[in-house]
């Protein structure tokens, strides 16, 4: 099934790091405490990411790793303070950079809650027999790896992006590496579904004469390889030293007291947690570190001031607090608020323009149909999506920040008979490839979820405030259920994948016999 994407953006580095030389300052005189922690790893975070475009396009990058290493340091020495000291903040190197290059989302910062200050524990639990050599898989592992070094003090990392198939990545090792007297330390967040890119490395330094004790890994769970891992990684894997990064709640228990994990089973949700806050109890929820998080967190202020979602309070190193609603309830079975869900996704449009490479084009989303229908249904099903005219299809794409999650246990009702929408602030950037859309594949996916005929379906567009095109809905209606189909299937869950199998099912059915499908939609 074809679920997942990257999300990448083109920067000018220059841009990026004057942004940095212009922040650490501020950071450096603001009050001790987790705050100024959390700001502290957030400009880590961009370092590390620019570092991974740099190195990316082949470009040296001797002193921005270096500069990277020593703001990992200052992580480091907040980190083990509790959050008291910073030590010297090193200055932002000036440097001859490409004009532009590419960065990768670093997926385990963003999706993941995946920490550096976790590495530093883990770090700290290795066996050595030598002094470490550290070796961080690009992505996040321009970060991650800095971490570990620091931690350790050695020197700073090398990183290597793995190249070719997914589950049979392949690396390549510099000259000189590796040196007979070191101990190397993998480090990456994961493993996925074949733990390849560990494997990669470990397969390349051990082709070169490096013995398997002196290799340890730094994963970020303690779990074992994907189902799509080859025997002999596998075999290494259950061998070889490794130290889990996983998440540890120990912090975020001080600041609010005892935690209930209410994270759920969907592996697309991110890591979530009950706690209080001056008496009152709130939501913690993972958004991101850094500015990925601070994002987040004026999209919810956004949402909650147009009265759509719960109020938040403020954003903590990585997770957005939101004051808990007591009382809601869910909607009752059968319930279908069209005119306020309408009202809602209508005001999305308004509040949240997206840019239009922010989203799966109409074309790669009739990629991940071809592939999700064929395999349920068979090749022929597909050529019912040879009715779409890509052209003119992309040429309606209004983007916008789309919710992309109107399933019906999203929503709640208070009280007072308010209805609030839950977990609205992100799924527009996800781990998946869909990202911002149009207007249409909200409404799409409420007329999925809440089974809605022609007559409720107009009535949810006549609500929104918005003109959508009858083709470009019924597009994204099959793109959409394609979607969930596909993703329920990836994460096991049976009866999510049947409703979602029997959703798709009609919609193509409608394709085949024009005189079911929804004529009384306005253009």
């Amino acid at each position: 099934m074809l679920v997942y994407g990257d999300h990448r953006e083109r920067v000018e580095p220059e841009e990026r790091l004057q942004g940095l030389r212009e922040r650490l300052p501020k950071i450096a005189a603001m009050a001790p405490g987790i705050e100024r922690h959390g700001k502290l790893v957030g400009a880590l975070v961009e370092a590390g990411q620019l570092l991974q475009g740099v190195a990316d396009e082949g470009w040296p990058a001797v002193e921005l790793n270096q500069f990277v290493y020593r703001l990992a340091a200052a992580v480091v020495r907040s980190w083990d303070s509790r959050f008291a000291a910073l030590g010297e903040i090193p200055w932002v190197p000036q440097v001859d950079l490409p004009g532009e290059v590419e960065l990768r989302l670093p997926e385990g910062f963003a999706f993941y809650a995946v920490y550096p200050e976790a590495y530093v524990e883990a770090a700290r639990r290795l066996r050595l027999s030598a002094p470490p050599r550290v070796i961080g898989i690009r992505s996040i592992g321009t970060t991650l790896g800095a971490t570990v070094a620091a931690t350790l003090g050695a020197a700073p990392p090398l990183t290597l992006r793995p190249f070719g198939d997914p589950f049979a990545r392949q690396v390549e090792l510099p000259r000189g590496v590796p040196v007979s007297d070191a101990h190397y330390l993998i480090v990456d967040e994961g493993p996925g579904l074949s733990g390849s890119s560990f494997g990669a490395v470990a397969d390349a330094l051990e082709s070169r004469g490096v013995p398997l004790e002196r290799i340890a890994f730094l994963p970020s769970h303690g779990g074992d390889l994907g189902p799509h891992a080859s025997d002999a990684h596998r075999a290494r894997w259950a061998k070889a030293q490794r130290a889990a990064a996983e998440f540890n709640t120990t912090w975020l228990a001080e600041l609010f007291g005892p935690l209930d994990d209410v994270t759920g089973s969907d592996p697309s949700e991110r890591r979530k947690f009950l706690g209080r806050h001056k008496g009152e109890r709130v939501l913690l929820k993972f958004a991101g570190l850094g500015s990925i998080g601070e994002r987040k967190l004026a999209i919810a202020r956004s949402l909650h001031a147009s009265g759509f979602t719960p109020e938040p309070i403020g954003f903590v190193h990585g997770f957005l607090v939101e004051r808990w609603w007591e009382g809601a309830k869910p909607l009752d079975a059968g319930e279908k608020p069209i005119a306020e869900i309408g009202r809602y996704i209508g005001a999305r449009s308004r509040l949240f323009p997206a840019e239009e490479t922010d989203g799966a084009s109409i074309a790669e989303l009739l990629t991940m149909c071809r592939r999700n229908i064929s395999l349920t249904f068979g090749s022929d099903a597909c050529r019912i999506l040879d009715s779409f005219d890509t052209e003119a299809l992309q040429a309606r794409v209004r983007r916008v920040r789309t919710d992309n999650k109107l399933d019906r246990h999203e929503w709640l009702r208070l009280p007072g008979g308010k209805l609030v929408k839950t977990d609205a602030v992100d799924h527009h950037q996800a781990h998946d490839l869909i990202g911002c859309q149009d207007l249409a594949w909200d409404i799409g996916g409420a007329v999925t979820e809440f089974d809605l005929d022609a007559g409720e379906t107009g009535t949810l567009i006549a609500s929104s405030g918005a003109a959508i095109g009858l083709e470009l809905l019924d597009f994204c209606r099959i793109a959409y259920a394609s979607f969930r189909l596909g993703r329920a299937v990836l994460a096991g869950q049976i009866g999510e994948a049947d409703r979602y199998r029997r959703s798709l099912h009609l919609l193509l059915d409608q394709h085949v016999c024009p005189e079911t499908r929804q004529e009384s939609l306005v253009d």
